[in-house]
């Protein structure tokens, strides 16, 4: 039987006038029913995707987090204001939803960190609105490298920061990491010849890109290069586009995507054609979710890449796994993991904040040295980027994913 936490939830429907459409706003008094509350209170904004499950996930780690810490950071009570960033007519991962989110943080004056933007062109529409007010703004899983390194796009990572003072900190390793190791894990299954396809969007490009090169370098040979419009998907051109991939057999197809961005699709179409065209994604593919949209039968033996390893595999994370499978019924998956992190690192900053103010709390943060949790012992580069860089290769085995190997 599922529990669900000890605290009480809010919720109330905020919409805006005119083109912009309506947004979920849920207010979790977590601190209501959690004990005493404390005179001072302050609010941490949650934006992610709850049109998909991972956005779910990634909330419920956030949201255990502090039920754990009984609603408290010290003598402080946190309120979580979660916004959820899922366009119902339009884009599961919606940019211009997400920009709705940090405009609302910025204009709320208890508002001293903000967990959200878990895909890269949610951070990039959202990051320069919150370093403006010099909000700490946690990724679980951006990890466009231009966010926090340059050499990579434009400007970049310069035009996310108009303070010039960095604010961002995400708790995923980043894709021309992840690239890097998913070129060496197409190298060890012996995949000769592979087709590449993106979907127009930072993630997907970015780490098809990364990918490509060191493929190449390897000396797998790229047969195709193709692309396709993730954020609106047109099933005509998918359609197209997997004929062309399927009649050329390649050994193995890397897709630069993820299920927010035509992801499902594209899995569908490539197998409905082929059912046993060997696939491989990124950390953006690897979703239960995936699975459950294609059908078991044609998800089988998808290969994605995960960013971390199992939580059931690290010693650091027994107590997560086991509260957060006693809450919602199953494994925490990386990015919930991610969250939770996050979550406590945001209320450490809280608690030893000499102001509780967004520049209070960030200079928490940014003077921290090590941090141990679920993850383990890691930190932060000067840049936001954590330190911990573990990869693991999953695969759809009898519908469901499961860890094949450590990879690097």
């Amino acid at each position: 039987m599922i529990r669900r936490p000890r605290c009480k939830v809010r919720l109330w429907r905020m919409c805006r006038m005119g083109s912009r459409i309506g947004i979920l706003l849920l207010l979790l008094a977590t601190a209501v029913g959690c004990g005493g509350r404390n005179p001072e209170t302050v609010r941490v904004v949650i934006a992610y995707p709850l049109g998909l499950d991972i956005g779910y996930d990634m909330l419920h780690g956030a949201e255990l987090a502090l039920d754990e810490a009984g609603g408290m950071a010290g003598d402080v009570a946190v309120e979580l204001v979660v916004f959820d960033t899922s366009d119902p007519e339009g884009s599961p991962v919606s940019p211009e939803m997400e920009i709705q989110a940090a405009e609302a943080a910025v204009a709320e004056p208890l508002v001293v960190a903000y967990l959200g933007a878990p895909t890269s062109d949610q951070a990039r529409a959202s990051l320069p609105i919150l370093n403006a007010a010099l909000i700490p703004q946690f990724s679980p899983a951006a990890t466009w490298p231009g966010l926090t390194k340059p050499g990579f796009g434009p400007g970049e990572p310069g035009v996310y920061y108009p303070t010039g003072r960095r604010t961002f900190f995400r708790m995923a390793p980043s894709d021309e990491v992840q690239g890097v190791v998913a070129a060496n894990w197409v190298s060890f299954l012996r995949a000769g010849t592979v087709t590449v396809v993106d979907d127009r969007t930072a993630y997907g490009s970015g780490i098809a890109g990364i990918f490509e090169l060191q493929a190449s370098d390897q000396g797998i040979e790229i047969v195709g290069r193709y692309s396709f419009e993730g954020r609106e998907p047109d099933m005509t051109q998918i359609a197209t586009l997997a004929q062309t991939i399927v009649a050329a057999e390649p050994d193995l197809v890397f897709l630069g995507t993820s299920l927010g961005t035509g992801g499902a699709q594209i899995v569908l179409a490539l197998r409905e054609l082929d059912p046993n065209i060997v696939l491989m994604g990124p950390d953006g593919m690897l979703q239960d979710q995936l699975i459950s949209a294609v059908g078991v039968g044609l998800a089988e033996g998808i290969y994605a890449i995960n960013v971390s390893v199992p939580a059931s595999q690290m010693p650091s994370a027994r107590g997560l796994v086991s509260n957060f499978e006693a809450l919602y019924g199953k494994e925490p998956p990386a990015y919930a993991v991610n969250s939770y992190e996050a979550m406590n690192v945001i209320l450490y900053a809280i608690e030893r904040a000499e102001t509780l103010t967004p520049e209070g709390v960030l200079d928490v943060i940014a003077g921290l040295d090590t941090f141990t949790g679920a993850l383990g012992t890691w930190s932060f580069s000067p840049a936001g980027d954590i330190s911990r860089a573990v990869f693991s290769g999953m695969q759809v085995r009898d519908g469901a994913w499961a860890f094949v190997r450590v990879i690097d």
